[in-house]
């Protein structure tokens, strides 16, 4: 088993395209200003030196060495030792919206925030049963597969943020067919798989509810958290210097989030299961999953992962004998080498 225990740090990883992009455009601009000052077969006279194909070379290189750095920085980590025991518990695939709706501040500090609390207070209280995680907002996917490796399940919980979907929505359908799917074939009276959806159900498309009888058929029982003020409130948001707006529509009005609870409580009776409307005191997930543990229970073979051994100082030297052979590498062409040979043309 591998795993980071820093994965936030990973994001920088993102830096990597952005300088790519931008040391392309700027190469562009210099070999077009030299295309337009020195005639292209008079170039190798006047500036013998100049090697555009080493310039890529040492900005690969420096690219190569800073994936390693930052893989190095967010502590990679392999297991060395794994328990294997039977278990007895049930599998609960918890959806969770991500939409920006989310962001509202009905609940202390905001949607999101308040479920992911929960969430990690909710796995920091299973046993035996096994957990996984479908992000979802006008798209869906499969964030955490089941799992009963709690602490990176906490760790999961932890980078949930809305902006890990970009396209806006509220498609419950998708969400809760990826949730259905993630637990494989099951027989009809195998109740021991269950779904939490946390939600305001705003903007949901009216087919969820036959898309919930339709998984109840295959054993699973759909519980739903109703999340949000029914009355509306605003959904703030961060302009591009980090002050704080509230979304507005195409017509410059000020966008109101108001939580949908008979949607959701459609869903939970057409998924046999409860329906509970989140407050600042509770989430509702205690409630829901006292409900769960009343299912009959399936045994399995449970894989736990301990005793993480720390492997960083391998990226971290790999990253450095990178940057080391970058330092002996000069912009300029040596006499003594054919770069047609080694390192290009122009």
């Amino acid at each position: 088993m591998f795993r980071f225990e820093f994965p936030n740090i990973l994001f920088f990883l993102l830096a990597v395209p952005v300088g790519l992009a931008l040391f392309v455009f700027l190469q562009y601009i210099e070999k077009k200003r030299l295309n337009s000052t020195i005639d292209i077969h008079l170039q190798d006279e006047v500036v013998p030196l100049l090697s555009f194909g080493k310039q890529r070379l040492k900005f690969i290189l420096v690219c190569v060495a800073y994936v390693f750095l930052v893989l190095a920085a967010s502590n990679p980590q392999i297991a060395s030792s794994v328990d294997k025991k039977e278990r007895k518990g049930c599998d609960v695939m918890v959806c969770l919206d991500v939409s920006n709706s989310m962001l509202a501040e009905d609940l202390s500090p905001n949607r999101l925030e308040r479920a992911k609390l929960a969430l990690t207070q909710l796995i920091s209280q299973m046993q035996d049963d096994r957990i996984g995680i479908v992000l979802f907002a006008g798209s869906a996917y499969t964030f955490l597969p089941l799992t009963s490796d709690y602490a990176t399940a906490r760790m999961f919980c932890d980078i949930i943020d809305t902006k890990l979907i970009d396209y806006q929505g509220t498609d419950i359908n998708q969400a809760l067919s990826i949730a259905a799917q993630s637990f494989g074939e099951s027989k009809t009276n195998d109740r021991s798989k269950a779904i939490i959806l946390i939600s305001d159900g705003e903007d949901n498309q009216p087919e969820a509810e036959q898309v919930a009888k339709s998984i109840t058929k295959k054993g699973v029982v759909i519980n739903c958290v109703g999340i949000g003020n029914a009355q509306g409130v605003r959904i703030p948001m961060k302009d591009r210097n980090g002050n704080i707006e509230y979304k507005k529509d195409k017509s410059g009005n000020i966008v109101f989030t108001r939580l949908n609870e008979q949607t959701l409580k459609n869903i939970a009776s057409e998924g046999k299961g409860t329906y509970v409307r989140a407050s600042n005191m509770s989430l509702g997930l205690n409630s829901v999953m006292k409900s769960i543990n009343r299912m009959d229970k399936k045994e399995y073979t449970s894989l736990a992962y301990r005793d993480y051994n720390t492997v960083f100082y391998i990226f971290a030297l790999i990253g450095l004998i990178i940057l080391l052979l970058d330092f002996f590498i000069f912009n300029a062409k040596h006499k003594l080498i054919n770069r047609n040979f080694f390192f290009g043309e122009k």
